[in-house]
């Protein structure tokens, strides 16, 4: 995939390199080898920002993943995903609360990545920001049909409960919040980091979430939507964020997520939005010039890369 959308004004050429879901670990050989891959690959032909959009490994295995990376010369910053945050109830880290404030910055800044969730990279004479967020859902995007599908809807968002079991959000994320209040608390604060990116001189922002920034960065649904397919929209973001974008339109003309592990490419008003789409068993690397907007993905497996 190679796409070119318009101009975005001037300022000093920036490469960027995104990825997303590298689900880092044991479990996943085979992703882990296409992960030392794209790795490889960074450091034979290094960008200028490399950003990681979550879910970067579960456990111990986030530092291990950012480990392949800590000597990448550039920029580098992440966002976490979901699995990032996921504690058991004996977790010496503390709850997904404590890990996601507290435990990850710390793991992330030892190995040179900005934590995107506290606060922006701004790259002055460039006029470009980077802004990010792991963003959450509030069940905004399903909870209209849900409700018009079946009388359980309401226990069925409360329990996170799938007709082939429960999301494991249900099982590894343990907080104060539900998960309105995480999705607003997660809003406001890239609001306010859209706004210090841009006092500090960024004409244009690049946003970066784990969770999808808008609706058409979520897998397509199915001609007749089943009871999983409108729980999947439930639990994919929310409209809050889209009101974001609508806010800064003109100012934010490319946007970056994961987590559905299906490559998507979207236009949500003047935003052009792209999913990564890399899955457990290979990863996807998508290349970035600024300001022209061309994006080339290339995707890695354990036998080697190619274009897309």
């Amino acid at each position: 995939m190679t796409t070119t959308p318009r101009p975005a004004g001037p300022g000093r050429p920036v490469r960027i390199a995104v990825t997303a879901d590298l689900h880092y670990g044991a479990r996943h050989a085979d992703g882990a080898a296409a992960t030392r891959s794209l790795a490889e690959d960074l450091y034979r032909d290094p960008p200028d920002v490399f950003v990681i959009a979550g879910d970067v490994g579960a456990g111990d295995e986030f530092s291990h993943c950012l480990d392949l990376f800590a000597d990448l010369p550039c920029v580098k910053a992440l966002v976490p995903g979901n699995h990032d945050i996921w504690v058991r109830s004996d977790d010496a880290r503390g709850d997904s609360l404590e890990v996601y404030h507290r435990h990850l910055p710390a793991e992330a800044a030892a190995r040179g990545f900005h934590y995107l969730d506290h606060g922006p990279v701004v790259i002055p004479d460039a006029g470009l920001g980077v802004v990010g967020s792991i963003n959450w859902y509030d069940y905004s995007w399903g909870v209209d049909a849900l409700r018009q599908y079946t009388p359980e809807w309401m226990d069925r968002l409360r329990t996170k409960r799938f007709t082939r079991g429960r999301h494991n959000d249900a099982n590894f994320v343990r907080w104060r919040f539900d998960d309105a209040g995480f999705a607003r608390a997660a809003v406001e604060a890239l609001d306010d980091h859209i706004q210090e990116a841009v006092r500090n001189g960024a004409r244009h922002v690049l946003l970066v979430t784990h969770h999808p920034t808008f609706r058409g960065l979520m897998p397509p649904r199915p001609p007749e939507p089943d009871l999983d397919s409108l729980m999947w929209d439930a639990f994919g973001g929310n409209a809050e964020l889209e009101e974001v974008l609508s806010r800064y339109a003109g100012r934010i003309p490319l946007a970056f997520c994961g987590h559905t592990h299906v490559a998507r490419e979207a236009a949500h008003g003047l935003t052009l939005g792209y999913n990564v789409g890399g899955d457990y068993g290979f990863k996807r690397l998508l290349r970035v010039d600024w300001p022209t907007g061309a994006v080339q993905a290339v995707e890695y497996r354990a036998t080697g890369a190619h274009v897309s």
